[in-house]
């Protein structure tokens, strides 16, 4: 079975949310942040932390687009590692996935360098649970990220390649992120799109759009 008749059955079963290196976006069919399969599975920290995300996807969009530079902070105010949640806005085509659904969470480490590494907590590594990109600063407390995952599709992807089937490359997923990072630069909001490609890195296989939040994970 090739790529191509993989993908008409995924999509039926709404199973196929974005093939990526890890992004994204990983639920309790492998997500998609990075490595593109909805719903993922979480832990009860994780999903109590998802759901209240999930209770404020709504108004995190628009809280991106009225939060207001203060004043000016490090240049490198976003850099460290973070835990992060992916919600559904419900946009995603051709493949539903409901206003509110975890599509994605995991941690990511951004470096003063501009580079940036995400590993999807929603994805089995044999599918490809690492996804890594760049970021700029675009005001004072406003960032943008562009960051790709490479999908696969085996054993641990839902439909299972099989235990006697190579695995095989699905495609790159390319994520953009627009993100706001709170005034104590502990937090963040902001959304994303995630776009998985097939194999010939042209073709659209699935596009999803929602927000995100991150909390700072530290020593203390």
């Amino acid at each position: 079975m090739n790529q191509h008749s993989l993908c008409p059955y995924m999509r039926s079963k709404a199973a196929l949310v974005l093939g990526i290196g890890t992004i994204g976006a990983m639920l309790a069919l492998p997500a998609l942040g990075c490595g593109i399969y909805y719903p993922a599975t979480m832990s009860n920290g994780w999903e109590k932390s998802a759901q209240e995300h999930a209770a404020t996807a709504s108004s995190a969009a628009q809280s991106l687009l009225l939060a207001r530079a203060g004043p000016a902070d490090s240049a490198h105010g976003i850099v460290g590692t973070w835990r992060i949640t992916m919600v559904s806005d419900g946009s995603a085509q051709p493949a539903p996935i409901p206003a509110g659904a975890v599509v994605d969470f995991g941690t990511v480490q951004l470096h003063s360098d501009g580079t940036e590494l995400m590993i999807s907590g929603g994805r089995a590594p044999s599918t490809g649970d690492v996804c890594m990109g760049a970021w700029q600063q675009t005001g004072a407390r406003t960032y943008e990220v562009k960051h790709i995952a490479l999908a696969w599709i085996s054993s641990d992807t839902p439909p299972p390649v099989g235990p006697a089937s190579p695995a095989m490359f699905l495609g790159p997923a390319i994520f953009h992120e627009s993100i706001t990072l709170d005034h104590d630069r502990n937090s963040f909001t902001g959304t994303f799109t995630l776009d998985q490609f097939g194999a010939d890195e042209t073709t659209l296989l699935e596009h999803i759009g929602g927000t995100m939040t991150g909390a700072r994970f530290t020593v203390d």
